[in-house]
């Protein structure tokens, strides 16, 4: 009785403790009994029966089983909510993040960087749960593996505990396995889902990545386009229509033939059948043609005669002076300075003309010392214009490069370009400017009018180093692309036709990298001029040698080697530079005093003068040409200067809406009286003329070009 009242008290009352006790209770983890040390029911085996013993051994493995299942259960739960949590913590994560995405949608850098930031705290929070994830697997692991452990010396009892223990362990082991099997499952499927989740999370990170670069990639398009843009919305569509249409032309002008030089020869051709054909009269009249025909040609030459008598009559002729005769046909036996052959002539070089009417001592001992100058300076001729450049031929080749290989950024007006150290405007005349600098005066014009008369859009953009392109596009869809300096300096000029062939005019890229705050006449730092083709051969004048080949004048080479490329503006601005090359007075187109105007007879007498130019450019689309005007000496300087770059333009505009010559090919300039060709300070018709000269060779690296 003693002994069943014992064990009652010692085994019954927990065990009924442990079954009755609430589902939370059972949650509790029990204290585990060490294996060295006897449990209180232990003490009472020896005294039960081998019955009880067995039942009591399976009331313990029982005990023992619900531990471990409770144990397990418990920590299922555990798992089931730290995943809960994880879930919770990760599906917050990714609203924080939305939100934050939300956010930096609207924001700048400052934004963007946070969302970095936030992004690597959700990479690090993920790798940290990943780390618990995978340091509880190692924790479940280790716990089993000690479970076994204590399985395996609690299974070194007598062979029935052995037989009911290896029962037990079998029933457990099964229940384990099963249990096994569905944690197994669990973790697969946790794996899975934790996969699915981590590549959701890298979809979601890469997609963050990349919606961050194409956020980034349109904000700076944004950025771009509101620089380029700041009119707004409306000036954008207006671009776009425009570019639609520009599309729309470019690709109906591609459904022509794709060679320009046809396009022109044809279109030249046309225009010279239909002038023949203006010419021939009323079209109806058919079979009277002929007569009228021969009649009006004999009506023409009779008006050609008079008129060309009427010109000799008004037109003053000069007296020939045998003397200067003599020097002009051979200029190289003498050092002197070089007249035009007739009474009252001036010198024939600009150069000398300018020194000629510089200030000081007399203009007798001027001459003399320049003489003493000249008599050392020794002349070679070039065969071409290769041949003038050859002195380069220790410098690196050139290769072009071209007008659009820098991304600009567009701008919604014309510039306003940085005046020069020592230039002072003294007045401004609609698009053109007086500017006093030094001892001299000289007007300056924005020839992109010009060019872009006939354009269908003009833009500018703003590239490195303050330097600005113009782009003008034509209807044919050619560009005509201009990069000048933060001067206004032409650095750069070339036509893009529709087939994307490149026509370089000027190129002179190394004034990039020289600020030149202050114009330098390059002519200062050579020795005085020394003429020693004859002057037949360096000046033609159109009134008295109509039957020159003007072609062949034109396309013959400098008359002296050229240094280096020189800009358009030092060319422009230099007499000694422009020197080198040969030209043409043009003395048929007389203005009258003050104006600037071309009746349709005096741009009749361009048309051989024309043609030329268009043959040259035929052979080679990249060449150029400056035209400068001239006044007579009565007026203000101010005003001729004016007048005479206007009349360069006039005779430009003609050569291009009459002759077809690419207004690009052509650069103009207006020097007042400055360079008079009769030495005379009254009204004089002679000076008031239009000069043409071929200045490619000076303007572009013709010999280093490849």
């Amino acid at each position: 009785m003693g002994k069943r009242t014992t064990l009652l008290a010692t085994v019954a009352l927990p065990i009924v403790s442990l079954v009755w006790q609430p589902v939370q209770a059972a949650m509790v983890r029990p204290p585990i009994v060490e294996s060295g040390m006897p449990h209180v029911i232990t003490v009472q085996e020896g005294d039960l029966s081998e019955a009880e013993q067995r039942k009591l051994r399976r009331q313990r493995q029982k005990e023992q089983q619900q531990q471990e299942n409770g144990e397990q259960q418990g920590e299922r739960r555990k798992k089931q909510r730290e995943s809960a949590e994880g879930d919770d913590q990760q599906q917050q994560e990714r609203q924080e993040r939305r939100k934050k995405q939300r956010e930096a949608a609207q924001g700048d850098e400052q934004q963007q960087q946070d969302r970095q930031k936030a992004r690597e705290e959700r990479r690090q929070k993920q790798r940290e749960a990943e780390a618990g994830d995978q340091q509880q697997q190692e924790d479940r692991q280790k716990a089993r593996e000690e479970r076994r452990k204590k399985q395996r010396e609690a299974a070194e009892g007598d062979d029935q505990q052995q037989q009911d223990r290896q029962k037990a362990r079998e029933e457990r082991r099964q229940k384990q396995r099963e249990a096994e099997a569905g944690d197994q499952q669990q973790q697969e499927d946790r794996q899975k889902a934790r996969e699915e989740r981590r590549k959701k999370q890298r979809e979601a990170a890469e997609g963050d990545d990349q919606q961050q670069q194409d956020r980034q990639k349109a904000r700076e398009e944004r950025r771009q386009k509101q620089r380029e843009a700041e009119a707004g919305e409306q000036q954008q569509q207006d671009r776009e229509k425009a570019r639609e249409e520009r599309r729309k032309k470019q690709r109906e002008a591609a459904e022509g033939d794709d060679q320009q030089q046809q396009d022109r020869q044809k279109a030249r051709e046309e225009r010279r059948q239909k002038q023949r054909e203006a010419e021939a009269g009323d079209q109806q009249e058919q079979d009277r043609q002929k007569a009228r025909e021969e009649r009006r040609k004999k009506q023409r030459e009779a008006a050609e005669d008079q008129q060309r008598e009427e010109k000799k009559a008004e037109r003053p002729r000069r007296k020939r002076d045998e003397n200067r005769e003599r020097i002009a046909r051979d200029p190289s036996k003498t050092n002197e300075t070089i007249e035009l052959p007739f009474v009252d002539g001036a010198a024939v070089l600009d150069s000398d003309k300018d020194f000629d009417n510089r200030k000081g001592s007399a203009r007798e001992e001027r001459r003399r010392k320049r003489a003493e100058e000249r008599e050392n300076v020794r002349v070679r001729v070039p065969e071409s214009d290769r041949d003038a450049q050859v002195g380069w031929k220790d410098r690196d080749r050139v290769r072009y490069e071209s007008g659009e290989r820098e991304r600009g950024e567009r701008r919604d007006r014309r510039p306003r370009y940085e005046e020069r150290d020592g230039w002072r405007v003294e007045r401004q005349f609609d698009d053109r400017a007086v500017i006093n600098f030094g001892d001299r005066i000289i007007v300056r014009s924005d020839d992109g009018r010009r060019l872009s008369r006939r354009a269908t859009e003009t833009y500018y953009e703003d590239l490195p180093h303050g330097r600005v392109r113009e782009v003008i596009v034509r209807p044919n869809g050619d560009r005509v692309v201009t990069i000048r300096s933060r001067y206004g300096d032409v650095i750069q000029r070339s036509r893009i036709d529709r087939s994307g062939s490149e026509y370089v005019m000027f190129y002179a890229p190394e004034i990039d990298r020289d600020s030149r705050p202050t114009f330098v006449d390059p002519g200062e730092r050579l020795p005085p001029m020394r003429l020693t083709v004859p002057v037949d051969d360096y000046i033609i004048d159109t009134s008295s040698e109509e039957e020159r080949d003007y072609r062949d004048f034109l396309d013959r080479p400098p008359v002296e080697p050229v240094e280096r490329v020189y800009t358009l503006d030092e060319v422009k601005y230099s007499a000694r530079i422009r020197d080198k090359v040969r030209r043409i007075d043009l003395d048929t187109i007389t203005f009258a005093t003050g104006s600037s105007e071309i009746s349709v007879n005096q741009a009749a007498t361009l048309r051989k003068v024309a043609d030329a130019i268009n043959e040259i450019l035929d052979k080679d689309a990249g060449e150029t040409f400056l035209i400068e005007g001239h006044t007579d000496a009565v007026g203000s300087d101010e005003s001729n200067l004016v007048l005479s770059d206007e009349r360069a333009e006039a005779v430009a505009n003609i050569l291009t809406d009459v002759y077809d010559i690419p207004p690009e090919n052509l650069a103009t300039q207006g020097y007042g009286e400055r360079f008079l060709k009769i030495d005379t300070d009254s009204a004089e018709q002679l000076n008031r003329r239009v000069t043409i000269r071929r200045v490619t060779a000076l303007v572009k690296p013709v010999a280093m070009a490849e």
